[in-house]
């Protein structure tokens, strides 16, 4: 179902179309008159996306009403927790029971205490407990279980939680039941105290630059991208402001860490100025310590640190799964409530480590291996030994098993994984965005392939028209004079147009045009329009010049003028617009949004395809005019959206041995197999320690 958006940008666009498609046959049937018909019609077509946006800007929307507030906070409830079910099920918390994590208050300098924690003195403002929930007093922190946390969350009078934990501690993880344990608590009232309990939503703070936005502001725009119906005329922005004005929304904040060292003190300070929402904060322990050094203090925080579970309690947990325990593993459960603390029993205390302990319950041969008393030596060797288990039990053939054996090898899957972690590594990444896949690219190979590409299309466009028309005499020189001339601009075009207009700083796919009007104003998108403009009236008058139909009367410079800056404009709004949803922001997943993206390339070239007819024309467009512009439409379609250039990245990935041509493939092959997650349109390695394994495997010595 199209949201009230996307329904916006489809009426803009048929509009576009519409005007066009009525100017070509009031030029039908009134050839005589073909300047002002093509003027009008290239005028009309600029008005026409004009129209939303202008709506938008200047009309008022009142202030929600109370019910639609609650309303919003309703339905936002209901997807953070189907966003939450989901992620849990990915990472196979939703039938596996989950490790035992516990916590205690924290024992790094972090300039908070319990007593400010229980009773802030701070702040005139204490937060109340949450309905159902009990105050917190300083003696309840200093430990408890992972169950526990809910009741910090929601009785700790400062509000404020602070949740330490290195790499594979289960920081995550702990923060997605904490999450699900409050929605399930907020279920569990009655309507009245519903309302005085904030819905708890994760957004990662990679995002935010405190320098640029409030958090509030920040905020705000977070949740309208990432709950789309936030978005429809039913709610909109005032609406979501309201929310967070009202406390109605606390935050689970993740992903200190990925933000820059010299960022994390302003990001903390900012969060200080928060008094009427909770907050939970994931961090690394000594990047939480080194923005403390640097006054980054989240003040009257609960500084709590998680504590891995300890090998008789890994012992334990290992112990409860159904079924008669083999004979290794039972030699495994032995190791662990033994005496010694060699290497393999200090890796299990680490939750990553003992949840790939437990997916190889039953495989009685990687299971010995890591028994093997050589692995037992070092935790290192234990802990990447692990690693590598995921990619074996992923894409692994049991012998056992008659089901279809894996599309990929392990060997492939580990090379080619390991290039990508490689590269992400070296850009201090953690995210896979097929967009950005391109990057490494030379720009001149794109160009030339794209023009290749988009010269044959309109080579065979023209060849067929020509050899119906003409004959085949001249069906091969004629179709490649049209195919070179009009390859090498559709590929300059397709291939810098976009980052020479919207910025080249850009790595994302463009979004609904209001939010990308601003962009148009930088010098470097009128610089790019503008070289755009000059393009499209040089090729107009060598069109008239020397490919001129017969029967047809060349315009002259004025009008080709005033119709190429008419329709330059419209095609920039048009551009503008329909770029595809595919960004960093987007709720869809990765494969929804490439097709999204090829779907709206080919929309705006119908549009450039159909405004070429009447543009080019200077009378009556002909059988070969109409074929030469609906084929330029075509290849500027294929070829503007950004799963071109990902489709030219995955032929030089393949070439170099670095990739499959079918990446996109392999990557939702590898999220099936759980080696790689989805968030939004983005993927991730499943976890992050796998990717520096891999990226350390896939390292020239």
């Amino acid at each position: 179902m199209l949201n009230a958006r996307r329904g916006l940008l489809l009426i803009v666009l048929l509009g576009v179309a519409g005007v066009i498609t009525a100017g070509y046959v009031m030029l039908v049937a009134h050839p005589e008159h073909v300047v002002p018909i093509q003027t009008l019609t290239a005028l009309l077509a600029l008005a026409v996306p004009a129209v939303p946006v202008l709506w938008r800007r200047f009309v008022h929307r009142p202030d929600p009403a109370p019910e639609l507030t609650d309303r919003a906070v309703d339905r936002l409830a209901d997807r953070v927790r189907e966003g939450v079910e989901s992620d849990l099920e990915q990472r196979g918390l939703r039938v596996l029971p989950p490790i035992p994590l516990s916590w205690k208050w924290s024992a790094r300098s972090l300039g908070t205490s319990q007593d400010a924690a229980a009773k802030p003195t701070w702040t005139e403002q204490r937060a109340t407990p949450l309905p159902g929930m009990n105050a917190i007093g300083p003696g309840e922190l200093d430990s408890g279980s992972l169950a526990d946390l809910l009741q910090v969350y929601g009785g700790v009078a400062s509000g404020r939680v602070v949740l330490l934990g290195d790499a594979g501690a289960g920081k995550t993880s702990a923060a997605l039941q904490l999450v699900l344990s409050a929605l399930n608590h907020r279920r569990s009232l009655d309507p009245d105290d519903q309302v005085r309990t904030p819905v708890p939503v994760i957004l990662g703070l990679h995002d935010w630059n405190p320098g640029q936005l409030d958090f509030l502001t920040w905020a705000t725009s977070q949740l309208l991208h990432t709950y789309s119906f936030l978005r429809s005329t039913d709610f909109g922005p005032g609406v979501v402001r309201e929310m967070l004005a009202a406390g109605r929304v606390s935050f689970v904040l993740d992903s200190l860490d990925a933000v820059p060292p010299r960022l994390r003190p302003a990001v903390l300070q900012k969060l200080n100025a928060l008094t009427a929402q909770r907050i939970v904060l994931l961090s690394r322990g000594d990047e939480m310590g080194d923005a403390a050094a640097r006054r980054g203090l989240l003040i009257g925080a609960a500084t709590l640190e998680l504590m891995p579970p300890t090998a008789a309690q890994a012992a334990d947990y290992l112990e409860s799964f159904p079924g008669t325990p083999t004979r290794t593993w039972q030699r495994l459960l032995r190791r662990l409530r033994g005496d010694s603390r060699d290497g393999f029993i200090t890796a299990l205390e680490n939750p990553l480590m003992l949840s790939l302990v437990r997916d190889l319950h039953g495989r009685e041969d990687r299971l010995g291996e890591l028994l093997n008393p050589r692995r037992r030596r070092s935790r290192r060797a234990a802990e990447e030994y692990l690693l590598d288990t995921i990619l074996l039990n992923a894409y692994g053939q049991d012998p056992d098993d008659d089901s279809t054996p894996p599309s990929y090898t392990v060997d492939q899957a580990r090379r080619w994984l390991g290039r990508l972690a490689l590269r992400l590594d070296e850009t201090d990444d953690r995210d896979v965005a097929w967009w950005r896949a391109s990057r490494r690219l030379p720009f001149v190979i794109q160009v030339v392939m794209t023009s290749t590409i988009a010269g044959l299309i309109g080579t065979i466009a023209s060849g067929l028209v020509l050899a119906i028309g003409d004959g085949a005499s001249t069906v091969i020189a004629s179709a490649i004079v049209f195919g070179l001339l009009f390859g090498m601009p559709t590929g300059l075009l397709t291939q810098s147009g976009g980052d020479l207009m919207f910025g080249s700083t850009s790595d994302e796919p463009r979004a609904w045009a209001i939010n990308r009007l601003r962009s148009l104003a930088t010098p470097s998108a009128i610089l790019g329009w503008l070289i755009l403009a000059g393009g499209e009236f040089a090729f107009i008058r060598l069109r008239f010049t020397y490919f001129l139909e017969p029967g047809e009367e060349a315009p002259g410079p004025i009008h080709t003028l005033v119709v190429t800056g008419a329709f330059t404009l419209t095609l920039m709004l048009a551009y503008a617009g329909a770029r595809p949803t595919g960004t960093d922001r987007s709720t869809a997943d990765p494969w929804t949004c490439w097709k999204r993206d090829l779907g709206c390339g080919l929309l705006i070239g119908a549009v450039l395809g159909l405004g070429g007819i009447l543009v080019l024309s200077a009378g009556v467009p002909s059988a070969r005019g109409i074929a030469f512009n609906l084929a330029f439409g075509l290849g500027c379609g294929v070829t503007v959206s950004r799963v071109w250039r990902a489709l030219l990245a995955f032929v030089w990935l393949r070439v170099q041995g670095d990739g499959p041509l079918r990446m996109m493939h392999f990557l939702e092959d590898a999220r099936a197999r759980h080696v790689l997650r989805t968030v939004g349109p983005l993927y991730q390695f499943r976890h992050a320690r796998l990717q520096d394994r891999l990226a350390m495997q896939a390292a020239p010595d």
